[in-house]
């Protein structure tokens, strides 16, 4: 028997600790790691059913090719023969337009692993490519709080046992960030009062001292209302004018613009409530307040962000031990990046698409188009918006590859499918966008089928490329994985994390040396070195230089009722579990009252349908949501059409700042309803 060492790399705040176990080379079970501080041995069930992900009959083993798209008619090659194919078509692109740039990745969070950004370094290495950039995830509340705070940063999570009162808003821990509810339930057992706001009432709301019910979009109204209520009752810092710019502005708008009865009218949220809870944050201290993902997925969303920052801000609770405005950080990451630089000779610039409009921009590129396409780490006919733009692209496209561990939507379109390894069977290095914890990830087993690692990819192409044509390729063409992890820790995360050369990570997953509370001294990363009411650099941007209210989209006639789609606990957006019931019904939540408005009941079986597509569903009435508001949890559907179907690409207000386009305003999706 042996015992290795793993780091889950899902799109999770908690990116867990492994401890697995092979007996005779063969996985056999998986554990949390009782010594990370923070998963604490603990895993959640998506990465207890990890044995039979990695052996699940389901998983692709070997390279595959489709005789034509859409047909289901596999058959397997060699890898001699996919890569030759790859190569060619990109030797054959370059030679016709004169350019690498027909060649298109599109690359995100299915694997959160260091070394998966070889599939970024191998495109780099071919010369100027057509590249999508941003995220679906969180890109307005990324910029929003770049604006606010100079940089992207949160306390350590363990921080919040220190708080005596916790706003979790817009977050659902119970089935997203398991790990962080102890901490919740600590602060709990030490007095302190949690209340969730949200859509609708949640596995959170229900472990909760008070669930407020929000309205959709308005947020950040309801946040500026509070704001108010402070600055009525005079519940202000005093000190804000030693570490802020522009809260006379901020709250000269507060008084002329906001007035709780709209505030009450647009957000659901009795003005009763309203000042209570205001007078509760303004008076408790620490207080911290969790913003979370689905706040910003809308078209008013960074503004929602600021609004919330800005009243943690105006109530001092900035650098509080166990308070503060969490939302995410990237300062865990500060990695080398080495791996997806490598040097090129071609001085020409990407061709950069947003990720969450990538069809339709794809298919304005006319100098030259785009013909071939990469997917790696997504799942975009699953998750993208407008698919019928998508349908035209795949036209367009003379090739398409897709590297995955199983098939999916998006590999019913394509030409190839390349069979990686899932993270028990390469190594890699991990960090979380949440808690402060570093670690690497060594293999447990080898490498099932023939599944290759992203990086033993990269390197295979870029060989076959230069055995054809040498030089048409800078990216390595060899290497050994774990030297090329340990190269990720420059001098700068060496710092960070307190080392004094790379493999002492070996060892353990080693916690950054920051400390446990964000902007302590209340010295910010922002051109003013304050916290920022007032942004030169959002004005600069064409928006808003205050947290402001906008509204989010409306409902029409046609399409009365917004979709929301939140995560499951069985999955995480795309990728769905082995062992997780599938099923061929698509749940519709709704309120019972707007059922039987619609002379529904559970079990009934109904449609919803906009312009861009229908789906049949199965009605579950719920308490707790509002009536303007239906949702679909996100899980796998067989022989269902995708959720996406009903979806266009509204963008979020910010995310360009950071992450170099706008996100993705999922939440601004509507629909009607019909009894079948």
């Amino acid at each position: 028997m042996g015992l290795h060492y793993n780091l889950c790399p899902r799109n999770c705040y908690d990116t867990c600790s492994i401890v697995s176990t092979t007996r005779k080379g063969v996985l056999i079970s998986v554990t949390g790691n009782p010594h990370h501080e923070y998963t604490k041995g603990k895993l959640c069930p998506k990465a207890l059913d990890d044995v039979k992900k990695v052996y699940s009959p389901q998983r692709i083993r070997f390279p595959m090719r489709q005789r034509s798209r859409y047909s289901g008619f596999w058959e397997r090659i060699s890898w001699d023969e996919a890569l030759n194919l790859i190569a060619e078509k990109i030797l054959d692109l370059k030679t016709q337009y004169g350019t690498t740039l027909p060649l298109a990745l599109n690359k995100y969070s299915g694997n959160f692993g260091i070394l998966h950004n070889a599939m970024e370094g191998l495109f780099t290495g071919l010369g100027a490519t057509t590249r999508a950039v941003g995220s679906p995830c969180w890109s307005a509340g990324v910029d929003a709080q770049t604006l606010d705070f100079g940089t992207f940063f949160c306390s350590d999570p363990q921080d919040m046992a220190k708080s005596n009162l916790i706003w979790l808003w817009g977050v659902n821990p119970a089935w997203t960030a398991v790990h962080q509810m102890p901490i919740i339930f600590e602060a709990i057992d030490r007095g302190a009062n949690v209340v969730c706001f949200d859509t609708h009432f949640s596995a959170t709301a229900a472990r909760t001292h008070q669930f407020v019910q929000v309205r959709p979009g308005t947020d950040g109204l309801l946040a500026l209302g509070f704001a108010k209520v402070l600055v009525e009752e005079n519940l202000i810092d005093p000190n804000l004018s030693t570490y802020t710019l522009g809260h006379e502005e901020f709250i000269h708008y507060l008084k002329s613009d906001i007035s709780l009865e709209h505030c009450c009218e647009i957000t659901g949220v009795p003005i009763p409530t309203i000042r209570k809870l205001a007078l509760e944050y303004g008076q408790t201290h620490p207080a911290c307040i969790w913003a979370g993902f689905g706040l910003q997925r809308y078209t008013n969303g960074g503004q929602t962000l600021r609004a919330i920052d800005a009243l943690g801000a105006l109530a001092g609770h900035l650098g509080e031990q166990g308070g503060g405005v969490q939302y995410g950080q990237f300062e865990t990451w500060s990695f080398a990046g080495m791996l997806q630089n490598p040097p090129h000779p071609d001085n020409q610039m990407d061709r950069l698409l947003n990720i969450n409009r990538f069809s339709e921009e794809a298919l304005a590129c006319s100098d030259p188009p785009v013909k071939m396409l990469w997917i790696s780490g997504r799942n975009p006919l699953s998750q993208d918006g407008n698919l019928e733009q998508w349908k035209k692209l795949i036209r367009q496209l003379d090739l398409i590859v897709v590297s995955d561990l199983f098939h999916s939507k998006s590999s019913e379109a394509a030409d190839l499918f390349l069979p990686v390894t899932t993270h028990y069977e390469h190594w890699d290095m991990n960090s979380s966008y949440w808690h402060y914890w570093v670690g690497v990830n060594e293999p447990a087993i080898l490498p099932v089928g023939e599944s290759h690692s992203d990086l033993q990819i990269a390197w295979d192409v870029s060989s076959q490329l230069n055995k054809l044509v040498p030089g048409s390729c800078t990216f390595p063409t060899s290497g050994d994985e774990k030297a090329t992890l340990l190269r990720e820790l420059g001098p700068q995360m060496l710092d960070i994390l307190g080392l004094k050369n790379p493999e002492e990570i070996l060892e353990d997953p080693v916690r950054a040396k920051f400390p446990r509370t964000v902007w302590e001294n209340r010295t910010f990363s922002t051109p003013s070195g304050r916290y920022e009411f007032l942004s030169t650099q959002a004005a600069n941007a064409q928006l808003p230089s205050l947290p402001v209210f906008l509204p989010p989209l409306n409902p029409s006639l046609n399409t009365p009722l917004r979709l929301l789609t939140p995560h499951h606990h069985s999955s995480i957006n795309s990728q769905v579990y082995v062992s997780d019931a599938h099923t061929s019904e698509v749940i519709l939540n709704l309120a019972p009252e707007l059922a039987r408005r619609y002379g529904l009941i559970a079990g009934d079986r109904a449609r919803i349908w906009n312009e861009l597509g229908l789906i049949d569903v199965v009605i579950q009435p719920e308490d707790g949501i509002s009536m303007d508001v239906v949702i679909i949890f996100q899980r796998k559907i067989e022989g269902s059409s995708p959720l996406n179907s009903l979806i266009g690409t509204p963008l979020t207000d910010m995310g360009h700042l950071t992450l170099g386009a706008p996100g993705f305003a999922l939440n601004e999706t509507f629909v009607n309803l019909q009894k079948l």
